[in-house]
């Protein structure tokens, strides 16, 4: 499987319920939807086809609104405007633009003279000359062509703006309404920003949905710290991070931002211009292709597409062509050297980490054929994803929304499973996941990890990790004598054991109804078919002591001398030998 996660930008050329099941089928995590176009209704509609395509597929397909936040665009043109290098512009405030004046969202009147004013991610850039009243007027120093509702930046000046616009609280309203499974705030600029929006949701729409910091402003690579601390995600936008930021910073910070979200453990999308060349072209660049490498080598959780799948001419091939280059990255002596080398210590005082650590050696040490967290809230999965384990992590929680979530978290294949009870229900639904998830055979070792128990223990933290071996069970039937034992079946119908081996497990049929011929001590159980416990099966079981089922007929496929596990104890027949000692910790 594929640990780095692909989040697709939907647009008017994927918003269709086809599209977004192909790109879902393409490798597709998350969709993103992007409030800086189109209208809100139109975005409460796309939501409703995102959650019918992760209701019919297998993976889950996670909802991101993300916000547009406090930033200037220009005004909405039907056709792209030419600006001349050594004209002069006047910016204002208002809905319409010309070679000569050009309207913007929200005035830009606190600049002063010499000011750079960047339009369209600084392909066109301005110098201003003079501030009358609202107006702005600036010499263009390097034209170009400008179309409708693109981002201008004025470096290094404060422009006074809200942080949560009246478009955005409309946004954040229908995030709620509609369950968005996670919300990109835009342009924070501190940790306080970050915990204003999540307020917001809280206080005003009574919602609590997980927040993206979108490291994209000077302020915020500057607060980073405090920024991964309080948001439960980051993304380094690099398209308004590269204007408002010296080009040749974006690289380092990008790797910086990461370190730091793996660090803290907190999920982390790489984003903008990954294979922006085709928006049109049907193969990337040589250099597309490398910025992709050296994200995943970096450890993202996430690799974000905006253009080319929103408006691109092929989106599906766009997310097909991700995969791939991740995949042969993931493939790679140089990617397992990396992620060997790079595995964060747990934070002090943590018993989730230190266990989720511990879960991680212990997978690679004992070649466990993968790690099933289980989890009620996500936290334990999130934190074994954490130190980037070498096998799959497979995560169970009772909570769709949960598994959802999930899907943005590094190497982890989030699977539903129902609340369990106890221990022995935890074990069966792991091993039902892993077998489910491909990431284990019958009989392969896993090792779990579970932050379920603490509902039965009254505790906060993961407080199990145990060792077991996935097995699919074949019969189930009621117990005559305990025990549990691994040895290879032999079926008979008339009773004769004179040519069975020693240490056999004996399958009776249904319409077995006489007495052994042999030796009964060479029998290690006995799995009967027939219900009832005072047959004559039943009371040579319980003269010898071995383990014995009863009404448990193992299906047709099941061929003599296949080692099967009769766990008496519980009624259970498991495929292979499942007899490996658990530890609890």
């Amino acid at each position: 499987m594929r640990n780095a996660k692909i989040v697709c930008t939907l647009g008017p050329a994927s918003d269709d319920r086809r599209t977004i099941r192909e790109l879902a089928r393409a490798g597709m995590s998350v969709a993103r939807l992007n409030a800086s176009h189109g209208t809100t209704d139109h975005r409460a509609d796309i939501i409703d086809r995102i959650r019918e395509v992760d209701d019919a597929t297998a993976e889950p397909v996670a909802t991101m609104v993300d916000l547009q936040g406090p930033e200037v665009r220009t005004a909405t043109l039907e056709e792209p405007i030419q600006l001349e290098s050594g004209s002069t512009v006047r910016f204002f405030e208002g809905e319409t633009a010309t070679p000569e004046e050009i309207g913007l969202s929200v005035s830009i009147a606190t600049a002063t003279p010499g000011d750079t004013v960047l339009l369209d991610d600084g392909k066109i850039e301005a110098t201003v000359e003079d501030v009358d009243g609202p107006d702005v007027f600036a010499r263009i120093d390097s034209g170009g062509k400008l179309g409708g509702r693109k981002g201008v930046n004025v470096p290094g000046v404060d422009l006074g703006l809200e942080l949560i616009t009246a478009d955005d609280e409309a946004e954040l309203q229908l995030a709620a309404r509609k369950d968005a499974d996670f919300v990109a705030a835009s342009f924070v600029r501190d940790a306080e920003d970050v915990y204003a929006i999540s307020d917001y949701l809280e206080d005003d729409c009574g919602a609590d949905i997980p927040i993206v910091a979108k490291i994209e402003r000077a302020g915020a690579v500057e607060n980073l710290a405090g920024i991964v601390d309080a948001a439960d995600g980051v993304m380094v936008a690099r398209g308004d991070l590269g204007v408002e930021c010296p080009l040749e910073d974006v690289p380092m910070i990008q790797k910086r931002t990461i370190r730091l979200a793996i660090e803290r453990g907190v999920p982390v999308i790489t984003a903008t211009e990954m294979l922006d060349s085709m928006v049109h072209s049907p193969r990337p660049t040589r250099a597309e292709a490398s910025d992709v490498a050296n994200a995943v080598l970096d450890g993202t959780d996430a690799v974000m597409l905006s253009g080319e799948t929103a408006v691109g001419d092929h989106p599906v091939a766009v997310v097909e062509t991700m995969d791939r280059i991740v995949r042969q990255i993931e493939g790679s002596e140089e990617y397992t050297e990396t992620r060997e080398s790079r595995v964060p210590a747990a934070q002090r005082e943590s018993r989730t980490e230190a266990l989720s650590r511990s879960a991680r050696y212990l997978a690679r040490d004992i070649g466990a054929a993968a790690i099933v967290a289980v989890s009620e809230s996500g936290y334990t999965a999130r934190k074994t994803a954490k130190f980037r384990p070498g096998v799959p992590v497979v995560a169970t929680t009772p909570d769709d929304r949960v598994r959802r979530q999930l899907a943005l978290s590094w190497g982890v294949q989030p699977k539903y499973a129902d609340y369990a009870e106890g221990i022995e229900e935890i074990l069966d639904n792991a091993v039902e996941a892993a077998l489910s998830a491909g990431a284990a055979e019958s009989g392969d070792t896993v090792v779990v990890l579970s932050g379920m128990m603490t509902e039965v223990e009254g505790t906060n933290t993961t407080n199990m990790l145990k060792v077991h071996v996935a097995a699919e069970a074949v019969a189930t039937g009621k117990r005559i004598v305990g025990g549990r034992v691994a040895a290879p079946v032999v079926r008979t119908a008339d009773g004769d054991l004179t040519e069975i081996e020693g240490g056999t497990l004996l399958a009776l049929d249904a319409d077995f109804d006489g007495e052994f011929e042999g030796d009964v001590r060479k029998l290690a159980g006995i799995v009967d078919a027939r219900p009832g416990m005072t047959g004559y099966p039943a009371v040579v079981a319980r003269e010898l002591g071995i383990p014995m089922v009863s009404g448990a007929p193992l299906p047709d496929r099941i061929a003599d001398g296949t080692v099967l596990t009769l766990d008496a104890e519980r009624g259970v027949v498991y495929e292979g030998d499942v007899t490996v000692d658990a530890v609890r910790r």
